[in-house]
């Protein structure tokens, strides 16, 4: 039997931004709270804490926010109650929320265009790794000034993830996804995009079994490229078909379920879809419920908890039609258990 999950009732953080969302993080497996952290185009970066009622319902508590100068593209957590978060300042910010502090503690010469912060248990060290559209990534040891690492990939980064599958660390340039091992701070692997993906990538995500990367691109497919002496599988996960046409809606976030063969994603079709990349096939679609009229609103960030339980996602505005797409359409983040 092909195996796949239950989408549950939709709950809406309260207090969210009205401008578009960049990024949707929940909280580490080590941190003693839930958290879902939220980063936005109007310089917001606000926490909610959220928990599970006696009969199983999501619940949420906005916690915490803080204003940026700037756009703010990602955010990340630590397990000890701190956030980073990076944008269009062309820096990271480190924000303690037990003293509501910040700090800058990273830098590039183009916007931030995405983060991580990771624990090594091996080296006992912390490190956040930060990519950025001046094509370059740099680890960052905070009790040092400067970055110990640098690798200029040649061409603008559009995503990244190392947190949840340390030490495997992956990120997305225009056609290419870059494999290291971030313990070493090497790369190990470089993967070309599948012949039917025909255009740049949008999101990246490690296979919690450290055997390959899922992928979204721009054209609305989701593809999982292989690190083994196995078959990749691409699939149309935001392309529909309209007459004689398809409608292609970019892939604005992609995640692995922890424990299962499943791919999440959202796109800019507004749809949540799932795939089992061992029986290679979309398993479910979630259609969009937030419209403007007829027209979808996208998906266009999204993340899952550390144990598989939890999808969150942000309905807002992806700007993939440039300006002229742009019409005040609502925001709205949700949280739906998975089972």
């Amino acid at each position: 039997m092909t195996q796949s999950v239950s989408i549950g009732a939709d709950h809406r953080l309260e207090a969210t931004t009205s401008d578009c969302v960049s990024s949707v993080r929940f909280s580490p497996k080590e941190c003693p709270m839930l958290m879902t952290g939220v980063a936005s185009w109007d310089g917001t970066c606000s926490i909610w804490q959220v928990a599970r009622n006696p009969a199983g319902a999501v619940i949420s508590q906005p916690t915490w926010t803080t204003t940026h100068d700037s756009p703010l593209l990602a955010m990340s957590f630590s397990a000890d109650g701190r956030v980073f978060f990076g944008g269009c300042s062309k820096t990271a910010v480190m924000w303690d929320l037990n003293s509501n502090q910040k700090a800058v503690v990273a830098s590039h010469d183009l916007p931030v265009s995405c983060l991580d912060f990771l624990s090594l248990p091996q080296t006992m060290s912390q490190m956040l790794i930060t990519g950025s559209w001046d094509g370059k990534l740099r680890w960052w040891d905070l009790r040092q000034q400067n970055y110990v690492r640098e690798e200029n990939l040649g061409e603008p980064i559009f995503a990244l993830e190392a947190q949840k599958t340390v030490p495997m660390m992956a990120a997305a340039t225009g056609r290419l996804a870059h494999v290291y091992d971030v313990q070493q701070m090497q790369k190990v692997n470089e993967l070309k995009l599948p012949d039917v993906m025909k255009f740049n990538l949008r999101c990246i995500t490690c296979a919690p079994q450290y055997d390959g990367v899922g992928v979204g691109s721009s054209e609305g497919r989701v593809s999982f490229i292989s690190m083994k002496d196995a078959p990749g599988c691409t699939f149309k996960a935001h392309i529909t078909t309209e007459k004689s046409h398809y409608i292609l809606s970019q892939t604005n976030f992609c995640v692995h379920h922890p424990t299962l063969p499943l791919l999440l994603s959202g796109g800019g079709d507004g749809n949540l879809t799932v795939i089992n990349r061992a029986d290679r096939k979309v398993v479910k679609t979630l259609q969009c419920e937030q419209k403007v009229g007829t027209q979808a609103i996208p998906i266009s960030a999204g993340d899952i908890s550390a144990d598989g339980s939890l999808i969150a996602y942000a309905h807002s505005y992806d700007w993939a039609m440039g300006k002229s797409g742009y019409k005040n359409q609502p925001t709205s983040v949700h949280i739906r258990p998975l089972s």
